[in-house]
C-alpha cells in the first residue's frame, strides 16, 4: 500500500492535484534519480529487418541526445566526471487549447523541466518551470498568460525530518526574487500520509508572498489514491482587499495502466474579506493516456465551474492538451 500511495501520488498531471504515469516535474518532492533513472534507450524505430522506420523518431532521439549532453557540460562544472550516463535531463512540453462558454478559446504552451546532476546537485541546481505557486496552479495557469522563472536552487544536507530549499532567481513578469520552502512528511500508516509544506517568496516587483499547504492522501488499492489538498495563500500586493485566500481539492486518483490515467473530485476557493466565504466552486474528470509513440501524450479534461461572480451560473468548459517528452 505504501508502495502505491507514493507512486500514484508522487506523478504529476495538469490538473489540480498531482497523478499520473509521467517523470516528476517536482525537483524537491520527487527525487531526480527517481524520476529519469534507468539506462539511456535507442529511441529510433526499426522493422524487424533492421531499416528504419521513422523520421520524427529520428529527430527526437536527436533532440534528447543533445538535452543529455548538455546537463552532462553543466554538471562537469561542479566537479569530477561521473560517466556519459549519470548527468541526463528530461524535459517536457505542453501545448493546450482551452474552451470556456464565457470567455471563449484559449491557447497556450508550458515548459518544465528536471535534471539529474550528480556533481552539481552537493551545491545547487538550476530549475527553470512555469509553475507557480498557487491555490490551484494547472487550473489558475492555464487562464493566464504563460509565465516563466528561472532560478538557483540550494537544498541543505541537513539531518532533519524537515526538507528546506533556497531559491534565487527570475520571474518573466520581469521581477528578481527570492524564495525559501520547508516540507515536512508524516506517514500516519502503510497506506496514509500528510505532507505540510510552507512557502515564503519576496520580489522586488511583487513583494511578498505566502504559501501554507496542508496534503492528506490514502492508498485505497495498488493504483489508487484519494487525495485532500488545501492551501491558504497571503499576497502583499493584491488588486483588491480580500485579505487571505484560501483553496481545496478532494480528487480519486486512478492509475488505469502503464501509460494511462484518470482523476476526478471537486475543488473549492475562497477569501477572508470581508467575511469567510466561497467565491468559486467546481468539479473536473481528467483522462491522461499516452499515444502515437511513447513519449507523447494527450489530455482530455472537462470542467464545470460556479462562481459568486456570475451569481452561481454553471460556467463548462474543456481543455485540451498535448505533452511532448524529450531526454532520458
Amino acid at each position: 500500500m505504501g508502495h502505491a500511495l507514493t507512486a500514484v501520488a508522487d506523478e504529476p498531471v495538469s490538473a489540480p492535484v498531482a497523478a499520473a504515469p509521467v517523470v516528476s516535474a517536482n525537483v524537491e518532492t520527487s527525487g531526480p534519480q527517481a524520476s529519469v533513472a534507468g539506462p539511456i534507450r535507442d529511441c529510433i524505430q526499426r522493422d524487424a529487418e533492421g531499416r528504419f522506420m521513422g523520421w520524427l523518431d529520428d529527430q527526437h532521439c536527436m533532440l534528447s541526445g543533445r538535452t543529455t549532453s548538455a546537463a552532462q557540460w553543466f554538471d562537469g562544472l561542479f566537479g569530477g566526471w561521473y560517466g556519459p550516463d549519470d548527468a541526463r535531463m528530461r524535459l517536457r512540453v505542453v501545448t493546450y487549447q482551452k474552451w470556456d462558454e464565457n470567455l471563449g478559446f484559449h491557447t497556450g504552451a508550458a515548459f518544465r523541466a528536471i535534471a539529474v546532476l550528480p556533481n552539481a546537485r552537493k551545491r545547487i541546481r538550476l530549475v527553470v518551470s512555469d509553475e507557480e505557486d498557487l491555490l490551484h496552479s494547472a487550473v489558475e495557469a492555464v487562464n493566464s498568460d504563460p509565465r516563466t522563472s528561472a532560478a538557483i536552487r540550494w537544498i541543505p544536507d541537513l539531518a532533519s525530518r524537515v526538507k528546506y530549499s533556497f531559491d534565487i532567481g527570475v520571474h518573466s513578469t520581469p521581477d528578481l526574487y527570492a524564495r525559501v520552502r520547508a516540507q515536512r512528511l508524516w506517514r500516519l500508516s502503510d497506506s496514509s500520509l500528510v505532507r505540510f509544506t510552507e512557502t515564503l517568496r519576496y520580489g522586488v516587483k511583487e513583494e511578498g508572498r505566502a504559501l501554507t499547504g496542508l496534503d492528506l492522501e490514502r492508498a485505497l488499492d495498488d493504483n489508487s489514491v484519494f487525495k485532500v489538498a488545501s492551501v491558504l495563500q497571503y499576497r502583499q500586493i493584491e488588486p483588491e482587499s480580500t485579505g487571505m485566500r484560501w483553496g481545496q481539492d478532494w480528487v480519486l486518483l486512478h492509475r488505469l495502466g502503464s501509460q494511462k490515467a484518470l482523476s476526478y473530485g471537486f475543488t473549492f476557493d475562497g477569501v477572508q474579506q470581508p467575511d469567510w466565504s466561497i467565491s468559486t466552486r467546481g468539479v473536473f474528470v481528467l483522462y491522461r493516456q499516452s499515444f502515437w509513440r511513447p513519449w507523447v501524450y494527450y489530455e482530455i479534461e472537462p470542467h464545470l465551474t460556479w462562481s459568486r461572480n456570475t451569481r452561481w451560473d454553471r460556467t463548462p468548459s474543456m481543455t485540451l492538451r498535448l505533452e511532448a517528452q524529450f531526454g532520458y
